[in-house]
């Protein structure tokens, strides 16, 4: 399809100079023209204009030779370029036509089976679409479609990805995707309650997920306890159990389709209440520092829950179990037997935890770390007590001592406690870590924004202190860690620590690095406006200056948000973009160091204001006026103001005394402006002349004639037979001998002008009629009958192929097959006809041959059973049938005597008895008629 077309060719203002043309070509930057797109316009002049106009037709211009431009909306748009030249003006116009996008859409009848089966798929209709092009994710072929509607049969499960391409008459395309999901199906199943006392009642629910436009046939229950299935069109169902045990029900939904699913709940349990509970402490009463042994026995009881009357408890199957307490005194414990979670009263036991139970607090001294006060908070009330320090020291009887540590080391730390009254004793050990920490960094300055690594040194072996880091200028954490490496991101000379917490019960340890770490490197500054006009220059002043200022830069690098290229001086030259946006003005610096430093600031590149000035004309007469044009979109001032009629109109008529320079500025809404000028000068007197004075031709050919001087007005008369009656060299098509006249006028409308003639002289054409299109039966001879005008004088018919002679007036041939020819005639003044006629084979159904039988052997001697044709454009459906009727092979739509849609004897992969089988065929003639053909054959073996 055509993406454009041609609307008029117009010149504008000034006669065009010898060799001077306006023309332009567009493309698109995918071939296809549908929106939104860009479209790419490159002027295509000859004779070297000076300058451009673009009009693009949705209110954008340019003045560039090659220029873009982006339509959103469907529709056809003028476009027009009007080219600038040294003495002339030339415009063209096309329209370009933006086609509207299509959009893919998938439909289905059902997007997910439970079972192998058929989809039936749709696609959008309207806007032109020609074809649908289908994959339906399943390893199939790709189907091609004029209609928007087809039907699938997927044969496996599995998920597939369908995908449908649509294509307009434009060329206009789109895609989509569906996911189509051929899936067992999958059921759930709830029970509220699934144990307890029988008799019991469940009730029981069961749930499906069904494929779209499916539905549940009926469920079929099984309460695993030997009662008879349950079947149902509810998902819900209700049952007793009566009888001691556990079961295993579940059920199985049948759906529409015949899928099936099955699903199993998990184990019930029912039972009867245990009997004949007791329960007691194997020792009571129990020291502080022992665990009680408590037992449980009750008939049939197969669990246990035991509340220690200390907020604890626990679940047992056994009928024994153990617990540890942490306070002195009496306890209520209470038991409850189960037997297959059906429960029977709760059993209580008294229990008293008499002596002590040894705990201890401890904490160290902030100024002395390794100094540790510890203090008894032990349960009971104990007659002696020892501390053992883990250091080889020991102290009895001190309720609250305090023992200095080693200054580095790990030492566990124990209270022995006895009560002398009950004869109970207990011991509780904890840790206690010492050292004396060191920050380390291997560095003494860094980089700014490079990495600097810090670690301790002699550290506590306490793997739960936490550690929060203050280096560089920054803070981290507080977390686990006790070494970092971190960007240093500020300049300066900082001193360095580190906080080490851990926990409450020790006193945080500040540890500071000896020296203080220089952060150093190109300090980067540079000033740029925020923003600029697109036509004017960039420019930026470097400030920058090392932190350290020995430390001298050795080298910039300035990218200006557009380009790869680097400017590498300190200050960089003045610089101009080409399209307006925000860009990232980068500066980069090495120093002497290797520390490097990257600085960027963000630039508003403000559009230009389009402005082009031209005149009606460039030269005039003494004291003639001239009309000027300012192609703009946005406020306008023309100057100098004294010899023209308007300064601040579009057009404006200029009266210049003496040969002037006309300016024009136009102004946007941001302020920025654009100049541009135009020139106008005195005309001179000229000859008119046109080559060849003489031009003969055929009737139907044409002719060209050039004209000169160039850079005039031409007028051409009659303008019957010229392809434009405004240009130096038109095409000349002339019906009959004419004598055309050019005249030509000076640009600037002075009384200059200048005439021309040039004859052509149009020759007759010889008459040619090949006769009517003729039908014969296969193998028939005939003999053409054409008619021919008197001043024939050759012959030449195309293609020679089965014909009596190619140069003869009238050949015969015979009619082996459908073929069209061409006669070519030559008159006795060279001119030259042609006609064509068609010889064709009848549409009939004898010359379709089939065989009477095949023998489909693998001895590539008929092993295939297919037609043979004459005169048959194409078969459209070709179909084997056994004796009962059953079709076994079938093929559609392909071209006559073709073994590759031939039957090879086999049905689903299995060979085929010998017997008689049957066939119809449907085709179309190469005249358009269609038959229909049945026979019947035998397959021998």
């Amino acid at each position: 399809m055509n993406k454009f077309i041609f609307v008029f060719f117009s010149f504008s203002f000034l006669l065009n100079a010898n060799s001077q043309t306006v023309d332009f070509s567009f493309e698109s930057a995918n071939g296809l023209y549908c929106n939104p797109t860009t479209i790419l316009f490159k002027q295509t002049c000859t004779g070297n204009p000076i300058s451009f106009i673009w009009s693009f037709g949705n209110n954008l211009y340019s003045d560039k030779p090659v220029d873009s431009t982006f339509y959103t909306i469907a529709g056809s748009y003028t476009v027009k370029l009007i080219a600038i030249f040294e003495t002339a003006t030339l415009e063209i116009s096309k329209v370009v036509l933006i086609n509207p996008k299509v959009s893919a859409s998938i439909g289905f009848d059902k997007n997910n089976l439970c079972q192998p089966g058929s989809i039936n798929f749709t696609g959008p209709t309207g806007g032109g679409i020609k074809n649908y092009e289908w994959n339906f994710g399943d390893g199939t072929a790709i189907v091609n479609a004029s209609s928007n509607g087809t039907s699938h049969s997927y044969a496996n499960f599995g998920t597939n990805n369908v995908t449908l391409k649509i294509t307009a008459t434009s060329g206009c395309y789109d895609t989509a995707s569906t996911i189509v999901t051929i899936k067992r199906l999958e059921s759930t199943g709830a029970v509220p309650q699934f144990r307890g006392c029988i008799p019991f009642v469940v009730n029981f629910t069961g749930d499906v997920t069904l494929p779209s436009n499916s539905s549940v046939v009926n469920y079929t229950w099984d309460f695993g306890d030997g009662s008879p299935p349950y079947i149902s069109t509810v998902n819900t169902a209700t049952h007793t159990y009566s009888f001691v045990g556990d079961y295993f029900p579940g059920f199985t939904v049948i759906t529409s389709e015949g899928c099936t699913s099955t699903y199993s709940f998990k184990r019930l349990y029912f039972g009867t209440a245990p009997t004949d509970n007791v329960g007691y402490a194997q020792t009571n009463p129990v020291c502080g520092s022992d665990s009680v042994v408590f037992i449980s026995k009750a008939t049939n009881a197969n669990r246990y829950f035991w509340q220690f009357g200390d907020g604890t408890n626990a679940s047992t199957t056994d009928t024994i179990i153990k617990h540890k307490y942490n306070t002195i005194g009496n306890k209520n414990v209470q038991v409850k037997p189960y037997y297959n979670e059906c429960d029977a009263p709760t059993y209580r036991i008294p229990i008293s935890i008499i002596g002590v139970i040894a705990k201890y607090a401890l904490s160290n001294t902030c100024s002395n770390k390794n100094i540790y006060s510890f203090g008894d908070t032990s349960s009971g009330i104990p007659t002696s007590t020892l501390w053992n320090f883990g250091n080889g020291i020991q102290q009895a009887n001190i309720i609250d001592p305090v023992h200095s540590f080693p200054i580095s080391g790990e030492f566990k730390t124990t209270l022995y406690t006895a009560d002398s009254v009950s004869g109970c004793s207990d011991s509780s050990s904890r840790m206690i870590y010492t050292a004396v920490p060191e920050i380390y960094s291997a560095d003494s300055s860094v980089c700014k924004n490079k990495a600097i690594s810090f670690s301790i040194l002699n550290n506590y072996t306490d793997t739960s202190a936490m550690y929060t880091w203050i280096v560089v200028g920054s803070q981290t954490g507080p977390a686990g860690n006790d070494s970092i490496a971190i960007d240093a991101d500020k300049f300066g000379s900082f001193n360095n620590f580190v906080v080490i917490d851990r926990g409450l019960e020790n006193c945080p340890d500040t540890i500071i690095l000896n020296r203080p770490i220089t952060v150093k490197g190109p300090n980067l500054d540079f000033t740029a406006p925020n923003l600029i006009c697109l036509n004017n220059l960039l420019t930026v002043t470097n400030n920058s200056q090392p932190f350290i200022a020995a430390d001298s830069v050795k080298r910039w690098y300035w990218n200006f948000g557009n380009s790869i290229t680097n400017d590498t001086a300190f200050q960089p030259a003045p610089f101009q973009y080409t399209t307006p946006g925000t860009y990232n003005v980068k500066l980069t610096a090495l120093d002497k160091n290797g520390c490097e430093d990257t600085l960027t600031k963000a630039i508003l590149i403000n559009p230009a204001p389009f402005l082009h000035i031209t005149a009606a004309r460039d030269k005039v007469c003494y004291g003639q006026s001239v009309t000027m044009f300012a192609f703009h979109n946005n406020d306008l001032l023309w100057s100098p103001a004294n010899s023209i009629s308007c300064t601040t109109c579009d057009t404006t008529i200029a009266t210049p005394i003496v040969s002037t320079r006309y300016y024009g500025t136009a102004t946007n809404s941001f302020n920025c402006s654009v100049r541009d000028s135009n020139y106008i000068e005195v005309e001179n007197p000229f000859t008119t002349t046109i080559v060849p004075t003489d031009n003969y031709i055929c009737q139907n050919e044409n002719t060209t004639v050039d004209v000169n001087p160039k850079g005039k007005k031409i007028l051409w008369s009659p303008v019957a037979g010229l392809s434009n009656a405004t240009i130096y060299n038109p095409v000349i098509a002339a019906s009959q001998s004419t004598t055309y006249s050019a005249t030509l006028t000076d640009s600037a409308g002075c009384l200059f002008s200048s005439s021309a003639t040039v004859n052509v002289h149009v020759k007759s054409l010889p008459f040619v009629d090949a006769g009517p299109d003729k039908y014969y039966s296969k193998g028939t001879g005939y003999t053409f009958t054409p008619t021919y005008g008197n001043n024939v004088n050759s012959y030449l018919w195309t293609p020679s192929v089965l014909l009596s002679c190619d140069n003869c007036a009238i050949p015969s041939g015979v009619a082996t097959y459908t073929q069209r020819y061409l006669l070519r005639v030559t008159s006795d003044s060279g001119c030259v006809a042609s006609d064509s006629v068609t010889i064709g084979v009848d549409c009939i159904s004898s010359n379709i041959f089939m065989p009477k039988a095949f023998t489909p052997n693998n001895d590539n001697l008929n092993d295939l059973f297919y037609p043979i044709t004459a005169g048959i454009k194409s078969i459209l459906k070709f179909t084997i049938y056994n004796r009962q009727g059953r079709v076994l092979y079938e093929a559609r739509n392909f071209s006559p005597n073709d073994k590759l849609y031939g039957w090879n004897g086999k049905f689903k992969g299995a060979n085929q008895i010998m017997d008689t089988y049957v066939y119809t065929m449907e085709t179309v003639c190469e005249t358009g008629e269609k038959i229909f053909k049945k026979g019947s054959f035998i397959l021998m073996r």
